[in-house]
């Protein structure tokens, strides 16, 4: 045994729940979700080699105080303080999923000779279109060895004849009563039943079950003998104990003997409940005291258990034990605390993605874990314990999503609280107390993020509803999220959105979610009855965006979650007026239709389940003909979606383009490239490509509009030919390219964002010596290549240089770019260059211009048109030799100060996004014009 595998067999009787070892070779880059082997391999280099992977190696150099490899959680943590928390999580798992069962109570002792009440026993059945089990249903009570029985048979308005046999039984059996009432829930059936018993002790004998002949005897005798108020008999898996019944066993009432007071003082079965009616009472008779578990048989043929997840109605009943919510309304709250209460799902790497994005001070989080695999619980609740502000809740009881979630509500000390569903991706803001904010507003009961797709578009900016139906349609859904953010913080009629905030006081108030609800639209059932109790209503907040990994829901979902939802709205928590079209004007569309949408669980079978969802027609208002014109522009760029494309250049720059055409009266929309596809393009009315790596194909119908930015070698003559407007930040390949192909290419060069780049960011020569911002895009770029030949003082701030600098010769992973003109006007020098192709052709980089906004002495590498646009500020090096010479105080060949930041305030005046804004709609509005 190696040392790694004597660590993890000291850590007891769950060792794979503590440590995922790896994997096999085959896949040697799945470690457990807190590590990060890139923290392994930079102290451990060889463990690169390991055959079961970084982890493994890991574990055989560990000493107990050597910290944990990872990022994620917000303080070090040893790996013995891991292992112990680990080891105390995988016992308390034991002790929930692998109870020893008690010893049951043996055979029953002999009934007493005298009873307290004649008939001694009220049976009580529902009955309902189901005559052909009648006979023999009542038989097998007709054959108990105790006959002291009076059978109270409630008939719930039987089509069938049902009714008519019973009566005949009763005809000729005068231990038997019929009941006759209109078609009723099964609860008030039984409830009617018990009205006309008088029996000390009540049983229940549902038609198609058959006792033995001596069940009745023998839990009568043994409740007579222990006094227990319950007594529960079967076999297999059925529920006998008041956890087993929390845990989702099955329940049998025909298994039950129970006293009559008992059921009395609970208020019998509740009408309101709608299913799991069994479960429900029997945890209400169990409250206090625990059932009495027999080991006797007691039905002929038992029915099968039916394992699985719990049904809406079982995470009802079930959701009633779990919260004690007039505990939670008396417990004192933090004003300052936000609670981010998040069941654990079905991957548990979701949950750990959670922990770096919830704030250190001023939040808590609460995991719910509900019937956890081992490793999932061990995971959720050691991660809980060696973080502060953490609490891990394990619910056994196989529940819903939103019966989970109100356990966690229970359990909240902040004054808020954030609820958050598992598809929901950790925001890439904090958005927390923005959120907590908005819901201290009086008028406020529920506030939502944005939510966005995968892909960046507009998922969900809450549900809104059309007066003639119940069912909500999914506002701006597939809408650039722009629109939204146009809108502003608005009111919406319910949220729609796997994370939502409120008051905690409000979620107490409304007892939490819909347990019915497994997963959506519980949130929109919460915003209707927060409205209809006049808590206030719901919000959306669009500058708080968050991801989901998922559609809002599957069709299936959708079906059962509206059919719950219609029930919510019959009962009176009706929908506000709608606002749709004035707040859709807003953002510059028009509402012309609406209309309905047919949501089935199968497309192809005609006679599958199906809804109706309403779904407005929009388009875009014409906006050409005001003063001044407004047009609708998509800003098309080869950045990915997420964090994967937030670092790019080319994102910085499209947001600084949208916001200066913004300015100018515009609504624009910055698509990253797994947009690109949108169906709402077709509202736009120009598709401006920023042309970097990728090709992207003019949209029909849009003035197309092509600005070559970067990579010109990779631009063809068929493709410029493609579009209406084509720009390129290179005067002279614009020149001779129109020459070459015939297609006219106007000069556009790049600018810059004045807002964060110009001279009074900082005092000059206050900082770096020589500096360099920018990631290494895979290569080992010229500038910093050169720099650090020389051994320059280089203070370099970027991504993804490791493979070729020394880690302590990075400052940063990367700066703000709000932040880097305090930078740029504070260097001594600032470094540049470019892609191949972009040099040879002339293609000034945007850091040329925000370095030069700054006054800031740039060297770069030489590309024609420096001296021209810059001034003497951007200066070329050929070599090493020239940028050791130029690079060395007191930089005379620079100008000076004064006439450093003359020069910025020009190329502020003619390099600005706002001047390049001005010529695209300027541009754009002239040929749109001369095309109508």
């Amino acid at each position: 045994m190696d040392r790694a595998q004597a660590v993890v067999a000291a850590a007891g009787p769950a060792p794979r729940a503590l440590v995922r070892l790896g994997a096999p070779p085959s896949q040697p880059h799945r470690p457990h979700p807190l590590v990060d082997p890139r923290i392994i391999f930079a102290a451990h280099p060889e463990a690169r080699h390991h055959p079961y992977g970084a982890l493994s190696y890991w574990l055989s150099v560990a000493a107990p105080g050597t910290p944990l490899p990872t990022r994620i959680l917000p303080r070090k943590v040893s790996w013995s303080t891991y292992r112990t928390a680990a080891i105390e999580a995988a016992a308390q798992w034991r002790e929930e999923v692998v109870r020893d069962r008690p010893d049951l109570v043996g055979p029953a002792p002999a009934l007493p000779s005298r009873l307290g009440t004649s008939p001694a026993v009220t049976v009580v059945m529902a009955a309902q279109d189901a005559g052909p089990l009648v006979h023999r249903t009542v038989a097998s009570l007709q054959a108990q060895t105790f006959t002291d029985w009076h059978l109270v048979a409630v008939d719930r308005g039987s089509n069938d004849d049902t009714a008519a046999v019973l009566q005949g039984v009763a005809a000729f059996d005068d231990r038997v009563t019929l009941v006759r009432e209109g078609r009723c829930g099964e609860a008030r059936a039984l409830n009617v039943a018990l009205e006309h018993g008088t029996a000390e002790h009540v049983a229940f004998l549902p038609l198609g079950r058959e006792w033995l002949p001596d069940t009745l005897a023998e839990l009568l005798a043994h409740a007579h003998h222990t006094g227990a108020s319950v007594v529960l008999a079967g076999t297999g898996a059925v529920g006998r104990s008041r956890s087993e019944i929390r845990t989702g066993r099955p329940v049998d009432l025909a298994t039950a003997l129970v006293r009559r007071d008992a059921v009395k003082d609970v208020g019998g079965f509740d009408e309101g409940l709608g299913g799991a009616v069994e479960r429900d009472l029997l945890l209400r008779l169990t409250r206090d005291e625990e059932p009495l578990a027999v080991d006797v048989p007691a039905l002929r043929r038992p029915d099968a258990p039916q394992p699985g997840f719990a049904d809406d109605w079982t995470s009802v009943a079930l959701e009633r034990q779990l919260v004690d919510w007039d505990a939670a309304a008396a417990r004192e709250t933090d004003e300052g605390l936000v609670t981010h209460v998040m069941p654990v799902g079905s991957e548990p790497r979701r949950t750990v993605e959670w922990l770096g994005a919830v704030p250190r001070d001023g939040s808590e989080l609460i995991l719910v874990g509900v019937r956890l695999r081992r490793a999932h619980h061990v995971l959720a609740a050691s991660i809980a314990a060696v973080i502060a502000n953490a609490r891990f809740v394990s619910v056994p009881a196989a529940v819903s999503t939103s019966a989970a979630t109100n356990v966690g509500i229970a359990e909240a000390t902040g004054a808020t609280v954030l609820l958050v569903r598992p598809e929901a991706m950790p925001p890439r803001q904090p958005i927390a107390q923005d959120l907590a904010e908005v819901v201290r507003d009086d008028d406020v009961a529920v506030a939502q993020p944005l939510v966005v797709d995968l892909d960046g578009v507009v998922l969900s900016a809450g549900a809104r509803f059309d007066p003639a139906s119940p069912h909500p349609e999914l506002f701006l859904s597939g809408l650039p999220s722009s629109d939204a953010v146009r809108i502003g913080r608005c009111a919406v009629a319910a949220p729609a959105a796997p994370l939502v905030a409120l008051r905690t006081e409000t979620a107490v108030a409304l007892r939490g979610l819909g347990a019915r609800f497994h997963s959506v639209l519980a949130e929109t059932d919460l915003g209707l009855r927060a409205r209809q109790a006049g808590l206030g209503g719901s919000a959306l907040v669009p500058d708080a965006v968050i991801t989901s990994r998922t559609p809002y829901a599957s069709a299936d979902e959708l079906i059962g979650a509206l059919s719950s939802l219609r029930s919510t709205v019959e009962a009176g928590a009706t929908p506000p007026p709608d606002a749709s079209v004035e707040l859709l004007r807003v953002a510059g569309l028009e509402a012309t239709d609406q209309r309905q949408r047919r949501v089935s669980a199968d497309p192809e079978d005609r006679d599958a389940p199906a809804v109706l969802v309403p779904e407005l027609v929009v388009r875009a208002i014409e906006g050409i003909h005001e003063t001044p014109p407004r047009l609708r522009w998509a800003i098309d760029i080869a950045a990915p979606a997420a964090q994967r494309g937030d670092r790019w250049g080319d994102t910085y720059f499209a947001r600084s383009l949208a916001d200066a055409l913004e300015r100018r009266g515009q609504h624009v929309a910055v698509d990253r490239r797994d947009a690109r596809e949108r169906d709402s393009r077709d509202h736009d009315d120009v598709l401006l490509v920023l042309r970097g790596l990728d090709r992207v194909a003019p949209r029909p119908g849009l003035l197309n509009v092509e600005w070559i930015i970067s990579h010109p070698d990779m631009i063809t003559a068929d493709e410029v030919a493609g579009f209406d407007l084509v720009y390129a930040a290179s005067t002279s390949w614009a020149g001779r390219t129109s020459r070459e192909w015939g297609t006219p290419i106007e000069p556009l060069l790049q600018c810059t964002d004045t807002r964060w780049f110009h001279p009074d960011r900082a005092e000059p020569d206050t900082g770096p010596a020589l500096l360099f911002v920018g990631n290494s895009r895979g290569v080992y770029r010229y500038a910093v290549r050169s720099a650090l030949a020389i051994g320059a003082d280089l203070t370099l701030h970027g991504n993804d240089w490791t493979e070729f600098v020394d880690r302590e010769q990075i400052a940063s992973g990367g700066v703000d770019n709000r932040e880097v003109g305090v930078l740029y006007a504070s260097a001594g020098i600032v470094l540049n260059d470019h892609h191949l192709d972009m040099r040879r052709d002339s293609f000034a980089s945007n850091r040329l211009f925000d370095a030069a906004a700054c006054g800031a002495r740039i060297l770069s590498d030489r590309i024609d048109g420096l001296e021209e646009i810059f001034s003497g500020l951007a200066l070329p090096f050929d070599n090493e030799h020239e940028l050791a010479r130029l690079a060395q105080p007191p930089y005379d060949a620079f100008p000076d100060n004064a006439t450093r930041r003359e020069i910025a305030h020009r190329i502020i005046a003619e390099h600005s996004f706002d001047k390049r804004a001005e010529t695209l709609v300027d541009d754009a509005v002239r040929r749109l014009l001369a095309r109508r």
